[in-house]
């Protein structure tokens, strides 16, 4: 599959693996080997959006931050105003992105957005000895867990929990996360000073995000991506902004479209604003 897409990569035995990951020697026996993608890379989520919010409000957008939101409120087959805790905000055109709560506010719309909470965890460590750390990520095919280095820290994430929207923290899910990075990283991090997290990722049945129109004219959608929602946030925001503004979209977009999920055999429709619903 690589191959075919053009994606480089390097297949690795154990030596070659520590070659790449230094941190990997004491765990070389247990290694059978490894795929290695040149062309990927790591970043820190966090300092990218809040980069991205400082160039927002340089650029004249505003946040407004601890406000919750109640209700969308539709007329003459139109969003007029979101009903929030600060009050009522009227605007010409409306994104629902709010990840696996999206169906929570397109539900009384009469849209059914199939984007289901999948649970996930993940444990940040002080690094103690950088020697023994991760340069940079390595997944774990094993136990399908991600360890990566963030500056003087060490993440570790994953699992795939279906447990509706419990935000409780799981000691088990804990112990797995601090067994992967130890069998393979043994005392690069300080495991007395773990922070445990856990987030709910927005799936799709189908994998593929929800970005588009939906059946009211001036409702978008941006929802669904999964575990891939930074990874795919500056390309969903292009696609997205190019349908708001009624400009023809940079790659095939009818297929990302909340129609591909309707009874009725509807199709999306590639037309000068991206994926679209008939009338």
């Amino acid at each position: 599959m690589l191959k075919a897409d053009g994606v480089p990569f390097e297949v690795l035995d154990a030596d070659q693996c520590v070659a790449a990951e230094p941190g990997l020697a004491s765990a070389k026996a247990k290694i059978a080997g490894g795929l290695r993608l040149p062309g990927d890379e790591t970043g820190d989520c966090f300092k990218f959006t809040q980069s991205l919010a400082d160039m927002a409000r340089a650029a004249g957008v505003t946040f407004r931050h601890g406000i919750s939101i109640d209700r969308l409120e539709a007329e003459g087959g139109r969003i007029v105003a979101v009903h929030t805790s600060a009050g009522r905000v009227v605007a010409d055109s409306f994104v629902l992105a709010l990840g696996s709560y999206s169906p929570m506010l397109a539900a009384p719309l009469g849209i059914k957005l199939p984007v289901y909470p999948v649970k996930g965890y993940s444990i940040t460590v002080p690094v103690v000895d950088a020697d023994r750390a991760p340069v940079s990520t390595v997944m774990d095919e094993t136990h399908k867990i991600a360890i990566t280095r963030l500056g003087d820290r060490i993440r570790v994430g994953g699992m795939a929990e279906i447990a509706g929207f419990d935000m409780s923290l799981s000691p088990k899910r804990q112990a797995t996360l601090t067994h992967s990075v130890e069998d393979l990283f043994g005392g690069a991090g300080d495991q007395s000073k773990a922070q445990f997290w856990c987030g709910l990722r927005p799936m799709t049945p189908d994998g593929t995000p929800i970005v588009g129109r939906s059946p009211i004219q001036n409702l978008f959608l941006n929802t669904g991506h999964g575990t891939l929602g930074w990874t795919m946030a500056a390309g969903s925001g292009r696609v997205l902004a190019d349908i708001v503004s009624g400009q023809r979209t940079e790659i095939a977009a009818a297929d990302l479209g909340y129609a591909r999920y309707l009874r009725d055999g509807r199709k999306g429709q590639r037309q000068g604003s991206g994926a679209a619903l008939p009338a």
